[in-house]
């Protein structure tokens, strides 16, 4: 039910007025502006300061630990540097980056199935050598394939075969060489491959 007023007439609504807005002046804009900006610099700046403060706070990365040599790796190593100590030679060292070469190359091998010191993508020993941050003058490197179910000799045999091959045994015995690493990879059916590389430092 409709109200009225006491003077009897009906009542009506009044219409709102219609707003328009006026454009602020441009020292105001300006001023507005500014301040936009210089905040969106504060932040930037902020974020800054924490980043830096939050790396300095940390304590500086540890270099990488050396490769494990497994205990096939670690045989064959041994005979290996047992034949330079009877050629009067001194032992090659152990490398951390020349280990991760040669175990690269040996398992690729075994997961392609070839044997060869070239891989199945054309690369050589050189380059996976300088692939695992290893700069040299000079680099050879020694390959063996066993299949033999008595992995107990592998290291054995596996320096045996490399004596009575002339390249392998020029590696073996070089005097120019002074580090090495060994990588041995066994298949699922029980074959093994073997890398070894050579670098002069």
């Amino acid at each position: 039910m409709r109200e009225f007023p006491a003077s009897g007439r009906a009542y009506k609504p009044r219409k709102r007025g219609k707003v328009i807005p006026f454009p602020a002046p441009k020292a105001v804009r300006r001023r507005r502006t500014g301040r936009i900006v210089m905040v969106g610099v504060g932040i930037v700046v902020l974020a800054v300061i924490g980043a830096r403060v939050y790396l300095v706070s940390q304590p500086p990365p540890s270099s990488p630990p050396p490769a494990a040599v497994e205990p096939d790796e670690r045989k064959i190593l041994d005979l290996v540097n047992a034949q330079r100590a009877k050629a009067g030679l001194a032992p090659l060292k152990i490398s951390r980056r020349l280990t991760t070469a040669a175990r690269g190359h040996s398992y690729d091998m075994a997961l392609r199935g070839y044997f060869s010191h070239l891989s199945a993508d054309g690369i050589g020993p050189e380059r996976r050598i300088r692939n695992c941050g290893v700069q040299s003058a000079e680099t050879g490197e020694n390959i063996y394939e066993d299949d033999f179910t008595d992995h107990r000799l592998l290291a054995r045999r596996t320096v045996q075969a490399w004596m009575q091959n002339p390249g392998h045994r020029q590696n073996m015995l070089s005097p120019r060489f002074d580090e090495t690493g060994v990588g041995a990879v066994r298949t699922a059916d029980g074959a093994t491959y073997v890398t070894e590389d050579f670098v002069r430092q």
